[in-house]
This record gives C-alpha cells, sequence and structure tokens, in this order.
C-alpha cells in the first residue's frame, strides 16, 4: 500500500491500481472455473483470503505509517485470490485466513508494501500452507463433489477424496481443467483466456514467462525420458500449475527483475529448479517453491543489470561514489 521506494510497475503506463485491476480482471476465468467445479466453498475462501490481505494491509499502514494516505491498488486483492486458487476446494477457512495474514504482514508489509517486497506474497503464503497445514494441501477433492458441502470449511478434511487416473482422462478434461488438483490452477483453456486479457491490456511481460516455458517443454524430454508421452505432458504442466505460474507468478513486477535480461535468467532458473522438483525431489512444492527461490535473486539482477546512465560509465559505480 505505501512504498518505500520506486517499485518496478512505476515505469508502465497505467498507475498501479489500474494495472492490478486488470489482473483481477485476467483472473476471473479461472476463478469462476473453480466455483463451477467446486461451488460455494471457493467463494467463501476467496472472500476470506482476500478480506485478510486487504485488512492486514490497512490496518497496519494506518498503523505504522499514519502521517501517509492510505491508497487502495487492489495488489492485496489480487494476492488473496491468487492464493485460493492454489489451493484444494477442501481447504479450511482458518488455514486460508492465517495464510493471508503471514503473506501480508511478514512477506509484504514487514519489507515496506506494494512495491518493496521481495517474495511474492502470495506463493509465499501457500508455501505457509504447505509447511503449516500439509495434509490439508494434499488431500484434494473430485471436481463437482459437495458443491453445497460447508463442513470441509472448517475442518479442512474432503469427504470425496480422488486420485487421478491417467489413462481415463481425455484432451477435453485436461484442457477444461476438470482434474483432481488445486482449484483453479488446472484449467489450461480458462487460464489462457486470462493471457489474452493480459496482453490485451499490455500487462504481460514475454521474457520470464518464455524462458520459463521453454525450459520446461525442452527439459521434459530428457527429464522423463523413459516415459515420455503427449497427453501425460499436458495433464503434468495442468496439475502441476505450470501454466498458472508461468502467466501470473512470473508477470509480477515487483518480485521479478526490470531488466528484461534478468527476467529471461530468471524464467529459465525457475523452470530449471521446477524440473528438478518434479523429478527428484517434493512434487509439491515444484509449483511453489522454485518462483520464490528465484525471487531471492530479483534484488541482485536488478542492482547490476540497470541500463547506463547517461554519460556515465557505470550507474552503481557512481551512486557509491
Amino acid at each position: 500500500m505505501k512504498r518505500k521506494q520506486l517499485a518496478p510497475h512505476i515505469h508502465a503506463d497505467q498507475p498501479a491500481a489500474e494495472r492490478y485491476l486488470y489482473v483481477l480482471v485476467a483472473l476471473l476465468p479461472a476463478f469462476l472455473g473453480a466455483v463451477f467445479y467446486y461451488g460455494i466453498r471457493i467463494l467463501i475462501l476467496a472472500a476470506v483470503s482476500m478480506f485478510c490481505f486487504f485488512m492486514s494491509d490497512y490496518l497496519i499502514s494506518e498503523k505504522l505509517y499514519p502521517e501517509l494516505p492510505f491508497h487502495v491498488d487492489y495488489s492485496s486483492l489480487v494476492s488473496g485470490l491468487l492464493l485460493v486458487l492454489m489451493v484444494p476446494s477442501s481447504s479450511s477457512v482458518w488455514a486460508v485466513a492465517l495464510a493471508a495474514l503471514f503473506g501480508s504482514v511478514l512477506v509484504k508489509q514487514a519489507f515496506g508494501g506494494a512495491g518493496a517486497n521481495v517474495f511474492n506474497p502470495a506463493l509465499a503464503a501457500r508455501a505457509f500452507l504447505e509447511f503449516a497445514v500439509p495434509s490439508q494441501m494434499t488431500a484434494v477433492e473430485k471436481p463437482f463433489q459437495g458443491l453445497w458441502d460447508l463442513s470441509t470449511l472448517w475442518t479442512g478434511k474432503p469427504k470425496n477424496i480422488g486420485a487421478v487416473n491417467s489413462a481415463a482422462t481425455g484432451f477435453v478434461d485436461i484442457f477444461s481443467g476438470r482434474l483432481i488438483g488445486m482449484a483453479g490452477v488446472t484449467s489450461i483453456v480458462l487460464l489462457i483466456l486470462g493471457l489474452l486479457i493480459l496482453l490485451e491490456r499490455r500487462l504481460f511481460r514475454f521474457e520470464a514467462s518464455l524462458a520459463y516455458f521453454i525450459t520446461i517443454v525442452v527439459g521434459y524430454v530428457p527429464f522423463y525420458w523413459d516415459h515420455l508421452e503427449f497427453r501425460q505432458f499436458f495433464m503434468w504442466a495442468a496439475l502441476g500449475g505450470i501454466l498458472f505460474v508461468g502467466i501470473f507468478a512470473l508477470n509480477d513486477c515487483t518480485t521479478t527483475p526490470m531488466d528484461p535480461r534478468g527476467r529471461i535468467v530468471f524464467g529459465f532458473g525457475a523452470g530449471l529448479l521446477t524440473l528438478i522438483l518434479y523429478r527428484f525431489g517434493n512434487s509439491s512444492y515444484a509449483m511453489i517453491f522454485p518462483v520464490l527461490m528465484m525471487n531471492m535473486t530479483t534484488p541482485v539482477f536488478d542492482r547490476y543489470l540497470r541500463p547506463r546512465v547517461f554519460s556515465k560509465a557505470s550507474w552503481f559505480r557512481e551512486v557509491e561514489k
């Protein structure tokens, strides 16, 4: 809400609030798809997550920086909605609320607010849930099961735990998102629709996402040489949230490098770490932790990869003087 330094997105034509508002619109297709498959629980979880993110941002800003006016830039609402799309539909309300508070207070506001945070707040909140309530993050429910069942909102335990049968899954299910996985990351068609909205508003930066996707596609062959299958690749990409991360997490202005060269390396590193974790590590970490690990490199890229100041040989050497 308050920026202690110039945020990367200040170089864009649109104000930050307008940009975040259009990102919310781009997330709507995936969100509506999640509501269609999992019912009213997604609406409630989204309302709780967005409310906790927004109110904690507001209260901390008013308490710590009372001399500055509070600016609504919708970043907290974007983070809240992203978090809900990355959790199972059976997640409990209290777990999502705690994760939202963690992402807002410790990940964003502790670093100075929107534009100053090192890590993506939504992904960091999702990582918090992976350690705090791992059982809720692995107990995924089948689509269209318990559309009006609210019991899981308190227990976090689904009544119809499902497992993916790759042999019986067709391309229609894969591309539509009718899979057993996270609430809003599995639909390839709906995510591409969100991408088109970002492209139409000129809010999508290609470098990191393109490097990420190329690394995933090219690396899939050597990493999965023993069981290569065309359909299996798309199922893996959908269930693993590959497209979701590439479109939204790697397009975050604050936590990805400002320089295009840095974003290319960022995307390559995130893609390589994703392949390694899926193949040799814990696959449940592969959607979020590669991006968070590469977030740590963003300040380094922003420190050394910047346009040369006119008549200056090196901008940071002049600053250090």
